[in-house]
């Protein structure tokens, strides 16, 4: 019996140690060391190639549209400055580029759909009458299949022209994807960065909610942020302040900075 309950507890798994549960932790410090740097690495990548927002003068006209180009592209600039900046540096400068681009790639996609209208406007007054629904299927159907696939090709590379060959479109474009980079960026020292990195960041974009509260892009960051936060404190903070202004996603209305 003696024999039997020696086998029996040398059978058992051993408790895990002190060292096991220190060895788990600091396996997820790595971790997110690692990707703190991977992302830094990019985005300094992505800065050093000094992105550009281009000629607003060809795309906007309002002297106040201008005023908000003119405020994203120095926001830019300051960003692509330094390659290196220290944390606390580095969100000092993006927090209002953040801001900047934001609000110019809001008033181009206003512009930018208020163009669109027009033109589809300025094509209903001069197009034919539309044939009725039952009579455009009997005629489709009557054309070889060859035909149709053709015909509805050119439908989609039509739509994509009008939402993308004028400036306008061009500037939304170029905006949105810099306010993406510079986001990104934020979010690297929001998820990633030390405690007191990620602290700093999180006071960084409570600013950035205050002033500007309707922002999609801010929501996600935010969202990651509350189930990537090991710190219950900082966890909890992000989680109020992501319910506190939760933007309404595909709504084209300007917020009033933009106006």
């Amino acid at each position: 019996m003696l024999a039997l309950a020696s086998c029996r507890h040398e059978d058992r798994s051993p408790a895990p140690s002190a060292s096991a549960s220190a060895l788990g932790q600091d396996f997820t410090l790595n971790a997110r060391e690692r990707h703190y740097q991977e992302e830094l690495t990019r985005s300094r990548l992505r800065f050093q190639a000094k992105p550009e927002l281009g000629d607003c003068a060809k795309a906007l006209k309002e002297q106040a549209d201008l005023q908000l180009c003119q405020a994203a592209a120095s926001a830019l600039a300051a960003i692509t400055g330094e390659p290196s900046p220290a944390p606390a540096l580095a969100l000092q400068r993006l927090e209002p580029g953040a801001l900047a681009l934001a609000r110019l790639s809001e008033r181009a996609r206003y512009l930018s759909l208020a163009e669109l209208a027009q033109r589809r406007l300025d094509g209903d007054a001069g197009a034919r009458p539309v044939p009725s629904a039952a009579g455009a299927a009997a005629a489709g159907s009557a054309l070889p299949s060859h035909v149709r696939k053709e015909q509805h090709a050119d439908h989609h590379e039509q739509h994509a022209l009008e939402l993308g060959d004028g400036p306008v479109s061009k500037l939304l474009e170029r905006s949105l994807q810099l306010e993406r980079d510079v986001i990104r960026n934020l979010g690297a020292y929001l998820e990633y960065g030390p405690l007191p990195v990620r602290r700093a960041a999180f006071d960084a974009l409570k600013r950035l909610r205050a002033v500007h509260p309707d922002w999609p892009a801010l929501d996600r960051l935010l969202r990651e942020a509350v189930v990537l936060e090991p710190d219950a404190d900082l966890q909890r903070d992000l989680r109020q302040l992501s319910a506190s202004g939760r933007s309404q996603s595909g709504r084209p209305a300007q917020s009033a900075g933009t106006k």
